[in-house]
């Protein structure tokens, strides 16, 4: 198969299928798939909100090609849901995407091509975007790199990580851990319970644009790399720290049966979760309106403070600019409780080895 058939056979005749069959217009897509480029056009005055990320197997995805083979349908899903899930935490709409896929060999057949496929644009419907262009290779691992675009309208001012300020409330939507429990124990009943939290994410784009329409938030992202590390991101950008309550994590119900310094652990430092974190004035409250209109509980788990409460690390800016309370008392070194010993809170790490 060369690469231009793969691209019309699994690509471009199904994308056709998928815009034709879907009620959310793409009247802006001038050109998309089997040209140089894609043509968007932007009809009235707008911001254009664009991302990617890349996926490679045995960093991001399992070495294993069974398991690259049975998920098939869950890898291409996940692709488009984790970069929706980013223009989500900018409170803008998702448009339309592009796809850059290394290929490898054992997998350019049409059964797995055709699970993929079938991932790809069951969450291209589900969030409403199209695939609009990309480019095909061959390598000896599968390698998934997508660039995401949305759209704000000019009057809506995106949400960024550096808004947080001092006397903030800080917010969590859906619930956090899961995904991390499901990835390092699928062999438990509770691991196989929440998998589909780890493979089929639901980016809270509702939730995202409602902040960013009603101006409520004053900074935002969404939960990738594990709450602790994320939320230290948005305590540099910001240039504060955060006081987090334990207590208050939103816990599933599977994840309830779990050990609890085991499910901190994984609510923690776990990631893939694709929840949103964001920070209020205190002297805001959630509409009862948007929280109905969203469906996705949103939790308060704790408030922005000074730098000078946290003994801030230089070298580690971002986890040590978050104190950690459990019933009233500080986690410290110290005083680990509920840990046995104090945990530590880096999460997934890119450049690991």
């Amino acid at each position: 198969m060369t690469e231009f058939e793969l691209i019309y056979r699994y690509f471009k005749a199904q994308d056709a299928f998928n815009a034709q069959s879907s009620d959310i217009e793409h009247t802006s897509i001038v050109k998309d798939l089997g040209d140089d480029a894609a043509v968007v056009a932007i009809t009235s005055p707008s911001q254009w909100v664009t991302c990617v990320d890349t996926l490679i197997q045995g960093r991001h995805f399992s070495e294993d090609w069974q398991q690259v083979s049975d998920l098939a349908f869950a890898i291409g899903y996940k692709a488009v849901a984790v970069n929706i899930s980013d223009i989500a935490a900018m409170g803008a709409k998702p448009h339309s995407i592009l796809l850059a896929l290394a290929l490898p060999e054992r997998l350019a057949n049409e059964t797995w091509l055709g699970e993929f496929a079938k991932g790809l644009f069951h969450a291209c419907k589900q969030f409403g975007v199209r695939l609009i262009g990309g480019d095909t290779t061959r390598h000896e691992k599968l390698v998934i790199s997508i660039t995401a675009n949305g759209i704000l309208p000019a009057a809506i001012q995106p949400i960024y990580r550096s808004g947080a300020k001092v006397g903030d409330k800080v917010y969590v939507s859906g619930t956090v851990g899961d995904a991390s429990y499901a990835l390092n124990h699928p062999e438990t009943e509770v691991g196989q319970q929440l998998a589909h939290r780890l493979h089929m994410p639901t980016p809270r784009i509702g939730l995202g644009q409602k902040l960013a329409s009603m101006g409520l938030a004053t900074s935002m992202m969404d939960v990738s790399d594990g709450l602790v590390q994320d939320l230290g991101h948005l305590c540099q950008q910001s240039q504060v720290a955060m006081s987090l309550q334990l207590d208050n994590l939103p816990t599933s119900k599977p994840l309830q049966q779990v050990d609890l310094a085991q499910r901190l652990r994984c609510q923690l430092t776990g990631g893939d979760d694709y929840e949103l974190i964001f920070t209020l004035p205190s002297s805001v409250q959630l509409p009862q309106s948007l929280l109905s209109s969203v469906s996705t509980q949103v939790t308060c788990i704790g408030e922005v403070v000074g730098l000078e409460q946290a003994q801030i690390d230089a070298n580690n800016f971002g986890s040590s600019a978050i104190k950690l309370s459990y019933q009233g008392a500080a986690v410290t070194e110290q005083t680990p409780y509920p840990f046995d010993s104090f945990p530590n809170l880096k999460g997934y790490q890119h450049f690991s080895s």
